[in-house]
Order: structure tokens, then C-alpha cells, then sequence
């Protein structure tokens, strides 16, 4: 019997490749960081002891559509991921995900928050906010519910009582199907006044992923596979 081809769609079947190829090649992770714009001398050990929570649930804070636990020497990093496609028929337009933020964030009567959700400015500050829980709850939140709560789901609090709260540092990474630098990313937020802090926040082009991982069957397939979805 053959080995089975899989084949993922969009963002999702991109993750599922990424994610199961570099737990069989653990010594790419730190390559795949850097596409990232991660350059962390924390990640260049081969002691690093990794855990991947994929399309884990944070309650009140939002699903992520990848979390990578970094643990080394009793200390913990984590890089929360988001993906954005520019889907086969359509675009994605960064700029207009951010008036549609700073839209939400002044229309005080707009209690649902439409569309918000799944912004990539709101998906990246709802996780900011996680790592700033105090108990149960935190408050100041600008977008969405003013306090966000983490629940009682036993999965998802054993995801943030074991794996995110208490690390070290914290990085929150867009992966976007337009080039875009980190730098310009980040101050956006800024120019959103959310209180967050922009220094690790990170900006990856697909475009980039795709070169990294061209001699990796499993995940250039599923480019291939994608072709016009993705970016």
C-alpha cells in the first residue's frame, strides 16, 4: 500500500503541513523562526524543547491559529502566530483591516463589534491581553469586551496554566499574504494607541515561507496545491 498524499486547504492545510514537517525535522524550527523575523539566540539551542498547541481556543482572548512553546534552562518563550490568506477570488488589504479597527474602536454604540473578531490587529491584542491575566479575568481592553475572561474549560485553562502564563517573553507574529516589514506592522498598533507592547511584534510574508520550505515535499505540495490562495 502507498503512503497516503495529504493535501490541505488554505491557511489551515498550510499550518497542518508547517506544523507536522518541522515536528519530524525539529532542527528547521529555529530556520523557520527566523523567516518569522524572530532573531532570538534562545532558539538557536538545540536544547530547546518545543511544544506546538495548534488552533488552541483562549476563550474570551480568541482561538490562535499556532502557538509554539519555546522551553530552555527553566525558561519559557511563546510566539503566538495569526495567518491571513488573500483567498483565490479576492485580496487582503492590511490597510483596511486597520480602519476597520480604529472604525470599532470610535463608534462607542457598536456593542457587537461586527467584523472584529478576525482582524488581525484585534486577533494579535487579544493575545497581548492573555499574557497580562490577573486571576480570571483582565480588563482594558479597547476592541471588543471591555474585560475579557479565560473561563472554566479545562483544556483551555490547562493550555494557559501550563504553557503560556509565566514565560519569559511573549512574540506575536502576523503572517500576511502581502509584504510588509515588522517595523511598519508595528506601528500600526502604535498609531492604535491599544497599550500594547510593539517591540516583539512580527510581520512574515507567505511568499517567504514558501522558499524556505521548497525542498520539503510536504509543504511545497501544499503550496502548489493552494497556488493563487494563499498569497
Amino acid at each position: 500500500m502507498g503512503r497516503p498524499k495529504v493535501l490541505g486547504y488554505s491557511e489551515r492545510g498550510m499550518f497542518n503541513s508547517i506544523i507536522f514537517y518541522l515536528r519530524e525535522h525539529p532542527e528547521e524550527i529555529s530556520g523557520f523562526l527566523s523567516t518569522l523575523d524572530i532573531k532570538d539566540t534562545f532558539f538557536e539551542d538545540d536544547v530547546v524543547c518545543y511544544t506546538f498547541l495548534n488552533e488552541q481556543s483562549f476563550s474570551d482572548f480568541g482561538d490562535c491559529d499556532w502557538t509554539i512553546i519555546a522551553e530552555k534552562d527553566k525558561k519559557k518563550q511563546v510566539i503566538f502566530i495569526e495567518g491571513k490568506v488573500k483567498t483565490y477570488s479576492g485580496n487582503y488589504n492590511i490597510d483596511k483591516e486597520y480602519s476597520k479597527i480604529e472604525k470599532n474602536k470610535k463608534n462607542k454604540e457598536n456593542k457587537n463589534y461586527k467584523g472584529v473578531s478576525s482582524n488581525i490587529f484585534a486577533q494579535l491584542y487579544y493575545k497581548y491581553l492573555l499574557t497580562k491575566l490577573d486571576g480570571e479575568s483582565v480588563k482594558g481592553s479597547l476592541v471588543g469586551k471591555s474585560e475579557k475572561k479565560i473561563g472554566k474549560n479545562p483544556i483551555v485553562n490547562k493550555a494557559y496554566e501550563k504553557y503560556i502564563k509565566d514565560a519569559a517573553k511573549f512574540y506575536y507574529v502576523a503572517i500576511l499574504p502581502n509584504e510588509l516589514s515588522s517595523e511598519n506592522f508595528s506601528k500600526k498598533f502604535t498609531a492604535l494607541n491599544l497599550s500594547m507592547e510593539t517591540k516583539n511584534i512580527k510581520c512574515a510574508y507567505w511568499g517567504k515561507i514558501e522558499e524556505f520550505f521548497s525542498k520539503a515535499e510536504e509543504v511545497s505540495k501544499n503550496f502548489v496545491y493552494n497556488k493563487g490562495q494563499i498569497y
